[in-house]
């Protein structure tokens, strides 16, 4: 999906993606960036495919510059984005908007469906309280995607790959 945060993207820094089709044998496929399309949370992946393994290229720097530019990472999430078990932004940000923005406009920090539920801390975060089930988060991710879309017009696109269930939600389908 070409993940990224604080001003960096995979496709920076990636050299090489060794890929596995869950439903093609289980054998690993190496790839390149231009094979794999990195845009703006978007990859040429197929929904069953994962990466197993990557090269990446890296430079050399101090320890301690190291240390403070992650002292800050640290600090800038904590104070901005909740902890707990969480995957991360749920949504892609739309062009020229913030879905997290979106999601508090609609009212719908607290949001839950079983143990799932949106952040009153940062709207695109979910957290999942201990035996929340992938199908609370998909409900979750569902709902909040068609509230969003019937109060505002816009349909959000999950960054996150729900696998093993019959109909993800993609980016041009209607919520």
């Amino acid at each position: 999906m070409n993940a990224g945060g604080h001003g960096r993207e995979t496709r920076d820094v990636l050299r090489s993606a060794w890929v596995v089709d869950l439903l093609g044998g289980g054998g690993e496929e190496a790839r390149t960036p231009v094979d794999l399309a990195l845009g703006y949370r978007s990859s040429a992946l197929g929904d069953a495919e994962v990466v197993a393994r990557v090269e990446l290229a890296v430079t050399a720097d101090r320890p301690e510059d190291c240390e403070a530019r992650l002292a800050e990472i640290v600090r800038w999430r904590r104070e901005h984005q909740p902890g707990g078990s969480n995957a991360g932004s749920v949504f892609r940000n739309p062009p020229g908007d913030s879905a997290g923005r979106l999601v508090d406009a609609c009212g719908l920090k607290g949001l839950r469906h079983g143990g799932a539920r949106v952040s009153e801390k940062h709207a695109n975060f979910f957290l999942a309280e201990p035996g929340t089930t992938a199908e609370d988060v998909r409900r979750l991710v569902l709902d909040v995607r068609r509230r969003v879309a019937a109060a505002t017009g816009v349909v959000l696109v999950p960054e996150l790959r729900m696998v093993g269930f019959e109909s993800p939600p993609t980016e041009g389908a209607a919520p």
